[in-house]
């Protein structure tokens, strides 16, 4: 019997097709209890699941990789385990495109980089391949999952994102671009329907922008638009982030410890709100700006709480006096 283990690892080892061995598993090692006890000295993580999500298996180096003991997994469905798998970009990884489920519905091996969230908090990033195990009757009775790590160094998703931050930064205003706000949104909604955390959403457009290029050259609104988000960074705190959307218009994610602090956000968005001054050739050109702040809702998405702070934000355009608009001044 080592012989035979000591065969299957170096099959493994040397990256085979993982559906061979899996069929040469069940070939010569029907009983069940014995195909566990080598699996779980398999030098990577391993971990056997039933086509309804229920993990019945975990060996020792998933235990190793990921911080879960066997028995903090075993008995439980992926959904009601706090992994929070996600794509390489960052994406959590939606049930549809699970490769687990993928493997049971196509019958096929499927492989997949991803990350996967340590106990510790972590994420890793692992080259995850399931393989489709059949039952007598010819359909899939389980799925094994082979996974290793991509680098031995847990994922530092604020390394990556300051990383992706610099990587999509406009050039003209240094503040990130719309793709790396998308990406943040996205992540900050997660975060929000799974701990309730409230945050607000700011959209501002500055105020004739168009009428100073026209008039001043592109030059002069180039650099109406630095001082625009050098003012965001300068108001906003060390937890707010910005970015410009797209031409003169502006989005940051202002973090809440409750709702009411909109009040206090308005407030020091106020200043913002008045004229922004640069001087060119010894002329000085200001604009202000129009502002719309709203609190993230439980049905809402990226595009529907960007939409609804953009509303707010032609609101208060039509404002006389102060040009901010939050959901207190509109529900």
């Amino acid at each position: 019997m080592n012989e035979i283990k000591k065969e299957k690892e170096s099959t493994i080892s040397s990256g085979n097709d993982t559906a061979e061995i899996s069929s040469s598993l069940g070939a010569i090692l029907p009983d069940r209890d014995e195909l566990f006890r080598i699996l779980d000295d398999l030098p990577f993580g391993c971990y056997v699941l039933s086509p309804d999500q229920m993990v019945h298996f975990w060996n020792r180096e998933a235990s190793k990789l990921i911080g879960y003991a066997p028995g903090e997994v075993i008995g439980k469905r992926c959904a009601q385990l706090p992994f929070s798998c996600s794509f390489v970009s960052g994406d959590a990884i939606p049930t549809p495109s699970c490769p687990a489920i993928l493997a049971c519905r196509s019958k096929q091996v499927q492989t997949m980089k991803m990350f996967m969230r340590k106990k510790n908090g972590d994420s890793i990033l692992i080259r995850n391949t399931v393989i489709p195990l059949k039952g007598k009757d010819g359909g899939v009775s389980e799925m094994m999952s082979l996974f290793i790590p991509v680098t031995e160094d847990p994922y530092n998703e604020d390394l990556m994102r300051d990383i992706y931050e610099v990587a999509t930064r406009d050039p003209v205003t240094c503040l990130p671009g719309r793709k790396y706000m998308e990406s943040y949104l996205s992540e900050e909604l997660e975060r929000y329907k799974r701990t309730g955390h409230p945050f607000a959403v700011m959209y501002t457009d500055v105020d004739r922008f168009h009428d100073v290029n026209n008039q001043y050259g592109h030059s002069a609104g180039d650099d109406l638009l630095k001082e625009f988000g050098f003012r965001l960074r300068h108001y906003g705190r060390r937890t707010d982030r910005f970015c410009r959307w797209g031409g003169d218009e502006f989005v940051g994610v202002l973090q809440l410890k409750s709702e009411e602090d909109v009040r206090g956000l308005a407030q020091r968005f106020l200043q913002l709100s008045k004229n922004t001054e640069i001087v060119v050739d010894g002329q000085s050109i200001s604009c202000r700006a129009s502002i719309g702040i709203t609190v993230v809702r439980e049905n809402d998405d990226v595009e529907t709480v960007v939409a609804r702070a953009d509303k707010y934000m032609f609101l208060a355009k039509e404002e006389k006096g102060d040009r901010v608009v939050t959901d207190e001044d509109v529900l």
